[in-house]
């Protein structure tokens, strides 16, 4: 197959692992990978990866006018004229939109060139828009609720086939294209190499510190870790053996770190390579997930979830609906009730760490979990499936 993906930012994008892991996993059974994205200026408008050919946005490239020209807004006609482009030349089999932004574009290019068209709804948008700020006057437009969850329900419906990543978001899709079979889950799901990574260096020295470790990318509007960072007093008062380490950003956490004193426990690590996360999350005891429990966050699943439990470790999470699920059917970890108090969360922190044996069970059931169903053979063979059928 000769498979072409339509993607918001400047590919190769720390944040795009999904777009990214998909084309591997096709390289490495032979098919032509594409990709159609935006443009920084800062490389160059065509470049071959080890995983398939980029395209950046190239029309008026040097016209002053080119940030309005190359817009990834869903409306702009360049990019289905642009996706169309790159889909002739590459004489594309099936188009897929990583999720929303570019999804209308990449339909229309897809009916004018009579291919099949996929959406990949990496979150629910009519919920994430909710939580962002609005502090421009576009902000206004472009963060409608009821305008994304439209354009949202208009692509699921257009789309020939629509993947999401966690079964609770199946109820928030329109529900004729799920009755029709047009709609599939595709979670984000570890490598079982990442396991043979992992598994090595979870049988070094013993630490010194007990160490609480968060990876993922920091969105505006949306909390990540605030209740464990405030929780960390109560555990500190109790036990100075406590870290808690940050990995992908946070530096904007530093008022909220501060301001509790707790500024010689909290470490940055920055942003973590995607190649390093395996060896990177051996450096904690227990992982931890601290979203706030709301609509958008009941409705998808943060991959994070499974590289710590591929990584062999614990994990203390707010209580999600999806993410519950998962802890709750694998054995591998535990959640904060909701409106639980920061001492409720200091004593759950305590109790894990002084139970070395439940820690280490917690993380064998997690990683036999990947072994065996929770793993990205079984997600991208769904995927193959689907355009292979397509």
């Amino acid at each position: 197959m000769r498979v072409g993906f339509a993607v918001d930012v400047d590919f190769p994008n720390v944040g795009e692992v999904r777009p990214r892991k998909i084309a591997q996993s096709l390289r490495q059974l032979g098919h032509h990978v594409v990709f159609a994205c935006a443009n920084r200026r800062t490389k160059p408008l065509v470049e071959d990866l080890a995983y398939g050919r980029v395209y950046r946005f190239g029309w008026g490239v040097r016209s002053k006018l080119f940030p309005q020209l190359s817009s990834t807004l869903p409306f702009n006609p360049l990019w289905a004229l642009w996706i169309a482009t790159v889909a002739r030349k590459e004489r594309l089999d099936v188009l897929i939109s990583s999720n929303l932004r570019l999804a209308l574009p990449t339909i229309v290019a897809a009916r004018w060139l009579g291919l099949p068209a996929v959406v990949d709804l990496q979150e629910n948008n009519r919920e994430a828009v909710k939580l962002y700020p609005r502090t421009k006057l576009h902000h206004h437009f472009i963060r409608s609720s009821r305008l994304v969850g439209f354009l949202e329900d208009l692509c699921v419906r257009l789309a020939d086939h629509t993947w999401v990543v966690v079964e609770e978001r199946l109820e928030s899709v329109p529900p004729k294209p799920r009755k029709q079979g047009r709609v599939s889950v595709i979670c984000h799901t570890p490598s079982l190499e990442e396991l043979q990574i992992a598994e090595p260096q979870r049988t070094g020295a013993a630490r010194d510190t007990f160490n609480l470790i968060y990876l993922g990318l920091f969105s505006p509007g949306v909390g990540s870790v605030e209740p464990v960072l405030e929780a960390l007093p109560y555990v500190l008062a109790k036990d100075k053996g406590v870290r808690f380490i940050i990995g992908g950003g946070g530096e904007h956490l530093l008022p909220v770190v501060r301001r509790l004193g707790i500024q010689d426990y909290v470490w940055f690590d920055g942003v973590i390579d995607p190649r390093d996360v395996p060896s990177w999350l051996q450096k904690g005891d227990i992982g931890v997930i601290a979203y706030p429990v709301n609509v958008f966050t009941s409705t998808t699943i943060s991959n994070k979830v499974f590289h710590y439990m591929a990584a062999g470790l614990p994990i203390l999470s707010t209580d999600m609906a999806p993410t519950r699920r998962v802890l709750s059917e694998v054995g591998c970890g535990v959640t904060i009730q909701e409106g639980g108090r920061s001492q409720d969360i200091a004593e759950l922190i305590l109790a894990l760490k002084d139970s070395p044996g439940e820690r280490a069970e917690m993380g064998r059931r997690g990683r036999a979990a990947v072994a065996g169903k929770y793993n990205w053979a079984s997600d991208f063979g769904r995927a193959l499936g689907c355009l292979e059928k397509l």
